[in-house]
């Protein structure tokens, strides 16, 4: 009846959404498994001392008379009766069940605390109330099943323990969390151990008992009876409970121990040596080859120490304060945007950046090293700088990745400093440069950052860094400042390449138009050229024309003075030449009568062969 309760109110918690009722249920889950098995353990150990099983007392027939039949006969029996010699009940199910039970427990724990995100995330103030009211009556059942736990080793009331623990504490943390002390929450992690532990125990006696050897059915013990639930309790452990636990149930009698005598003798005067060698100890120091230390004595410092072995006054008389020797730390200058949230970038060690950051030469880069503005970096920042369009004034947001890389100052004033002047340079260094780099941004447009003068911008951004650590007297030396990057937001690459794009496309089109507009002025000119080249040709034919005409009539006007009748002769030939050449004549014999000759003046059309 009590495993039947505790298994459903199990599944009723786990069923909830906060962590701290899941462990309550994984508890309870557990104690479920712990009486299931009790049960089975007590049905055991109520047989008679005579008990057989009902398989052992079969009456098995005649043997066949054929020899091979008669002994596969016997070999089957004989695997029977090795079967029905097993107490499945008494000797295997108590087990089975604490493992499978105890298992689901302790992966559930273990999955439930890798829920990322529990941590920082307050429970809902019902979820203690809850827990803080149900604490009452787990109490008053634990005490009322104590009443049935033998007088020695953990019982079953015992089971009880772990649900109770994780009912209070986890109640408790849930009511401080949810007033948002977040930092309760890790009490859920004590809670877990300490059912995971309690699993795992259950786990491993379950499975050492099929290694051991199995006594009468009235001495037999529930594996799932954990003995570190037996230690939670508001009182110290009695040893002498533990020796008699041991010597019944596995024969082991601390008593006649003679080391454990020695040890109960010796452990005082060793606990004290051990203590004073403790506190000897506490008067030296080793220093690492980047490390150095002020010494105090009566809490004054009195000198800065080196790396290597260094003797002092024991606590609380002196002691040294490790101090940083030379180790270089890049701060990214990046804010949560949570409020009350942590950084988004923590301080780091220059050589664990070094070690984690190197790569082959053909190893794919991590995402940490993708410079690329079209996605958001983890060491960028965002700042609103001014902008103006035409006459109206407005703002712009631009993202900035920039680190400081500092140390602390070489020298042993500086040294002194760093431990009494600041408790965290870095959040010190991230807030003056925050404060710089806000100044700057708000007087600066989007044209003026993008074209400034990198170099210039960093020298004068680290002389200012320096004068305003400085003035904390914090022992700070910003040995550089790194600008990665200044862009538009991530958000704004898509826009950015269109306008990008509309850019190349517009010079694109105008260096096209450029160069059709030189083809067609070449291919003008070269028409001009040709006509004017044609021009001059015809020009210079007709003057050519024209002179040889004026030389002929000059020959003809020498001619006409020289000799005028044969010159008109001459003429008048050359013209009649010339008319019969575009004249149609017809020739006719003047010896022919007239009176029988018949001329036909009608045009006659030429055959193919005929020719004229």
């Amino acid at each position: 009846m009590a495993g039947t309760l505790a298994f459903v109110l199990s599944l009723v918690a786990l069923s909830a959404d906060a962590l701290a009722l899941r462990l309550a249920g994984l508890s309870l889950l557990a104690a479920a498994t712990g009486w299931f098995a009790e049960g089975l353990v007590a049905r055991v150990r109520a047989r008679p001392d005579g008990w057989v099983g009902p398989a052992r007392a079969m009456a098995y027939p005649k043997l066949p008379s054929s020899p091979w039949l008669a002994q596969a006969t016997l070999a089957l029996r004989r695997l029977r009766a090795r079967f029905d010699a097993i107490d499945w009940t008494g000797d295997w199910l108590p087990g089975i069940v604490a493992v499978a039970g105890n298992l689901v427990v302790l992966l559930g724990v273990v999955g439930f605390l890798r829920v990322p995100g529990w941590m920082d995330t307050p429970p809902p103030l019902w979820t203690a109330v809850v827990l803080l009211l149900a604490t009452l009556p787990a109490v008053f059942l634990q005490r009322l099943a104590a009443t049935w736990s033998p007088g020695d080793g953990p019982g079953v009331g015992d089971l009880l323990r772990a649900p109770l623990l994780s009912l209070a504490a986890g109640g408790v943390a849930s009511l401080f969390a949810a007033q948002g002390y977040l930092w309760a929450n890790g009490v859920l992690y004590v809670v877990g151990g300490v059912i995971g532990a309690c699993a795992v125990e259950s786990i491993l006696r379950a499975a050492l008992q099929l290694f051991m050897p199995l006594g009468a059915t009235s001495t037999r013990r529930n594996p799932a009876l954990p003995w570190l639930t037996s230690v939670l309790r508001m009182a110290w452990p009695r040893p002498g409970r533990a020796a008699r636990w041991l010597r019944d149930a596995y024969g082991i009698d601390l008593a006649r121990s003679w080391v454990l005598a020695f040890l109960a003798r010796a452990a005082l005067p060793t606990g004290l040596f051990v203590l004073l060698l403790a506190w000897l100890s506490s008067a030296v120091t080793v220093l690492g080859v980047s490390q150095r230390a002020v010494v105090e004595r009566f809490g004054v410092p009195v000198a800065v120490v080196g790396p290597g072995l260094h003797v002092h006054l024991p606590w609380p008389l002196g002691r040294a304060r490790t101090v940083e020797f030379g180790v270089i730390h890049p701060l990214p200058i990046v804010f949560s945007g949570k409020p009350g949230g942590r950084l988004m970038a923590e301080l780091a060690s220059a050589g664990a950046a070094d070690a984690e950051g190197a790569m082959g030469a053909e190893a794919i880069p991590a995402a940490t090293a993708d410079r690329l503005w079209d996605g958001s970096h983890p060491g960028e920042a965002s700042y609103l700088i001014a902008s103006r369009s035409g006459d109206r004034q407005g703002f712009q947001v631009v993202n900035v990745d920039l680190r400081v890389v500092f140390r602390v100052a070489d020298d042993d004033e500086g040294a002194m400093a760093s431990v009494y002047g600041a408790t965290d340079p870095a959040a010190l260094v991230r807030a003056e440069a925050g404060r710089m780099l806000v100044t700057h941004f708000s007087s600066s447009t989007l044209d003026e950052l993008l074209g400034e003068n990198r170099a210039g911008f960093v020298e004068r951004f680290r002389d200012d860094l320096q004068r305003r650590v400085a003035a904390f007297h914090a022992g700070i030396a910003v040995v550089n400042v790194v600008v990665e990057a200044i862009h538009p937001p991530s958000g704004a690459a898509s826009a950015y390449h269109n306008v990008q794009a509309a850019g190349i496309r517009s010079d694109a089109m105008r260096f096209q138009s450029e160069a059709r507009a030189f083809a067609l002025r070449g291919s003008a000119a070269q028409d001009a050229s040709r006509t004017v080249n044609q021009a001059r040709a015809e020009a210079s034919e007709k003057i050519g024309g024209a002179q040889a005409t004026f030389a002929t009539f000059q020959a003809s006007t020498r001619s006409l003075h020289a000799g005028p009748d044969v010159f008109v002769f001459e003429s008048w030939l050359t013209h009649v030449g010339d008319a019969l050449n575009r004249a149609h004549l017809t020739i006719i014999d003047h010896r022919l009568d007239s009176e029988k000759a018949t001329l036909d003046l009608r045009p006659v059309a030429a055959g193919p062969g005929d020719t004229l």
